[in-house]
Formats: C-alpha cells, structure tokens, sequence
C-alpha cells in the first residue's frame, strides 16, 4: 500500500457506520463499534533540521523570488467544487464518500518519498464521519484532523497559523505543528476554508524541506460550479438524509477501503458488522434474505400498509384535514397513533398512491450497501439493485422536493413522531432535508429527470 494512503484508509474506517432498522425497532439505525482502527503501517517522517524556525526563515527567504518558487499545478475537485495548488506532477485519485462529500488523494510518488496530501470537500450537512450539519469551520478542522490522523501512530501538536484567504471562501484558518511517528519528525499543515454551503480542507505532512516547499504555493479556490452529476450521484443523494444521520455512506467508504488496499482483518471487522446489523434490524441472513427485502422495498413494504391503515380510519374518503384530525381525537385514539395517521393522510393527499413510497426506496440504498460490505452481494449487484429503485422513484415523483416530502412523511408515519415537533427526530430531519435542498451544490443539485442508466 502507498504510503500516501494511510491517512485516507484511517478516514474510512473512522467513519461511522449505521443501518435502518426494520419498522418493528424505534429507530432506523443501528450503531456499528468503530473502537477499532487502523494501526501498524504509518506515513514516513523523515528527520527534519534541528532547528525548525531556521529552516522555516531559510525557506521563506529563499522564496522571496517567484523564480524561485516550485513548479505547481491545479487539481479539481471531482464534483468541480473546488481546486488546490501543489506541487506539479502529482497523480490525482478521486473518492466520493456520500452525496456532497468527497476526498482527493495527492500523491507525489518517489520524487518526494513521505510526502502525504489529502484534501477534502463537504456540504455543512454532510461532513465525513459527523452526524448532522456541523456549526463552525474551527470545529470542521478539529474533526477532519482527528477523523485522518487517528488510528495511524502519527501524532501533531497543532498550533494556529496565518492563512492566506482561499479565494471564493467567506473565511479560512490555517494550523501547523510538528508530525511524529515514533523517533522521526517531520511536519504538518493544515488548511480549511468555509463558503455558505460547505467545508474544505487540504492537510499535508512531510519532511521539513517539502512541506516547506508545499507551503509556498499550497493554495485552495472554491469554484462553485458542478462537475457533471451522473447515475450515482442521484442514488446517493436518495440516500443522502440517512447517510448525513449516520456520517458515512457505508457502500462508498467500504468500496474506498477496498481500493485502498485494506487488509483482510479490517475489511472483515466491518463486513462482521454489516452482516450484524443487517440481522438485527432486518432479519436479513444471506443474500435471498437481502434481495428478497429489496424487491418489497421497491413494490412497497410501509406504503401499501401506511394506505391500508388509513382507508381503515376513512381518511381516504375525507377531504378536510380538519375534520379527520377531529374525528381521530373521537375516537380516544393515542398520541402515537393519530401522528401516524396524519402522516399518512397527508402523503396520500399529496401524492396518492405513492404516499410514503421514498421512505420505502430511500432504504434500498442503505440495505444494499450494507449487504456489499456484508459480502451478500458485489459492489455492481447493490447498484443495480439501487437503480431499480431511483428509477421506480422518478415515476412516482415530480422532483426532490416531491421525493424529501415523501420520504419526511414516512419517517414520521414509522417513528410516530410530528414533523411540527421541534424536538423530535422527524423534525430534525425536516431541517436537515431543508438545509441540503438550500445547497446550491448540494446532493440534491442533481437534475431529477435526468436519465438514469448503468455507470459501473
């Protein structure tokens, strides 16, 4: 494995991994242990000069000429998001790790051997490995620092630095210190900015000479503009809410770690994991249990019975929401009961048939990529899979916005929790879906009738 990857195997396996559970459990995720990490193999930190401030002073008046300064070059993002300036020549690997989220590997190969460049790009609802919208960019780069150094055996005292503005930013910060990686040392830098709608990081550690060098050219633009938005951008962003509750899209981030060349042992804790969760929140066992549970989800598995509920207590033969929420309130009905009823009053009258339809397709995406990593099925077998279920969606809804109501609907349906409940879970996620619809660049920036084919 290049060395370069340890930082992004550790990201991968510092994510949080959850699942949907069945309709019988309270909630729609179950927690998976992420207590182990990565360990052994760490990037190489080479010795630097005893004295680091002369080092740093020798550089900076070395670069006092632009003549002087290293060869570079740009590299977008793959979404087109955002670019960064380092060093000329590097080989470029792209990751998406969720809707609106990816990571861009920097590799300088043998001509600058330790050498490790990571960069990072979010929306504010979808930071890898944190659940929920973060608030601050200080926070943002205390977690993405954390989330790719812990598990590697490398270790930075960080201390704050002065940071050029990242041009298209409304603000940016920048940290430093001294890496170590038992008797070696080297350095770090560390570069986050902030636009209205999302996060962005460059982090580089290497020997002194290098990271100096880097320093002196080392720039980050948001660009603000979409890279083309395929097939697998739209299935992601059907399950874009659920990933953002859990931190992680667990299909992108377990294929990351195959292609990164995780070991066996750690591709096996989580594939354990997968297969535990699917068990206990879905009754799923093998691959028949897996395809079988997809199929109902595409034909409808909450839906037909959300309908079935709801011609039970006449709501479909009442036109007046007023009037079925009085006569629900008549017949002593529970709390619980009279939410989900509403719930399901309220899909049906919006879109009929298709009531709670995206709380059931929405699901075929995390069951699938749980069943990847579980070693039910191949990475192609849950997209297609997955495909089947955006296209059932594109024939039941106008728009994402048609689609997140949908899904908002269902989730209160099955958790029995109001939407106007500022306290609940459901509400929660009404403001999640909300501020990723805001997003200009967000998950849901893909055009919904697009055509949905086979990408992989």
């Amino acid at each position: 494995m290049k060395k370069v990857k340890v930082l992004l195997l550790a990201a991968a396996m510092g994510l949080l991994f959850t699942a949907c559970s069945d309709a019988k459990e309270t909630a729609d995720r179950d927690s998976v242990s992420t207590e182990d990490r990565t360990s052994g193999s760490t990037p190489d930190v080479t010795p630097g000069s005893s004295s680091e401030e002369e080092t740093r002073e020798s550089s900076q008046e070395e670069a006092s000429g632009a003549e002087d300064l290293p060869a570079s070059a740009e590299y977008v993002s793959v979404d087109g998001v955002y670019k960064v300036v380092l060093f000329e020549g590097m080989t470029q690997e792209d990751m998406q790790l969720q809707a609106g989220s990816t990571m861009m590997e920097l590799d300088a190969g043998t001509a600058r051997t330790g050498f490790t460049a990571v960069s990072l790009g979010s929306s504010k609802a979808a930071v890898p490995g944190y659940t929920g919208s973060m608030d601050s960019l200080e926070d943002y780069a205390e977690h993405i620092t954390n989330m790719l150094l812990n598990g590697t055996g490398l270790t930075v005292n960080w201390e704050e630095a002065d940071a050029s503005p990242a041009a298209g930013a409304v603000k940016t910060i920048a940290r430093e210190g001294v890496a170590k990686s038992g008797m070696s040392r080297g350095q770090a830098y560390g570069y986050y900015a902030e636009s209205e709608d999302c996060y962005f990081s460059l982090i580089i550690i290497g020997n002194d000479d290098d990271v100096e060098e880097a320093r002196q050219i080392a720039a980050l633009e948001v660009l603000g503009g979409l890279g083309e938005r395929g097939t697998n951008d739209f299935i992601n962003g059907m399950t874009a809410v659920l990933d953002s509750v859990n931190g992680a899209n667990l299909r992108e981030t377990y294929k990351m770690m195959v292609d990164l060349g995780a070991d066996e042992s750690q591709l096996e804790m989580l594939a354990s994991q997968a297969r535990q969760s699917l068990s206990n929140s879905w009754g799923i066992e093998s691959t028949e249990d897996l395809l079988e549970m997809a199929d109902q989800l595409i034909q409808g598995l909450h839906n037909p019975d959300a309908l079935a509920l709801l011609n039970e207590y006449n709501g479909t033969g009442e036109t007046d929401r007023d009037a079925f929420e009085a006569g629900l309130k008549e017949q002593s009905l529970d709390e619980e009961t009279c939410i989900s009823l509403l719930a399901a009053y309220d899909a049906w009258s919006a879109y009929g048939d298709g009531a709670i339809a995206a709380w059931d397709l929405s699901r075929v995406g995390t069951i699938m990529g749980f069943g990847y990593a579980g070693g039910y099925c191949t990475y192609e077998e849950a997209m297609d899979k997955m495909l089947e279920a955006a296209q059932k969606a594109q024939t039941l809804y106008d728009s994402w916005e048609d689609f997140n109501k949908s899904y908002l609907y269902g989730y209160s349906y099955w958790a029995e929790e109001s939407l106007e409940d500022a306290g609940s879970s459901a509400a929660e996620r009404a403001e999640l879906v909300s501020s990723m619809e805001a997003q200009a660049g967000g998950p849901f920036a893909v055009d919904w009738n697009m055509e949905l084919k086979k990408e992989w």
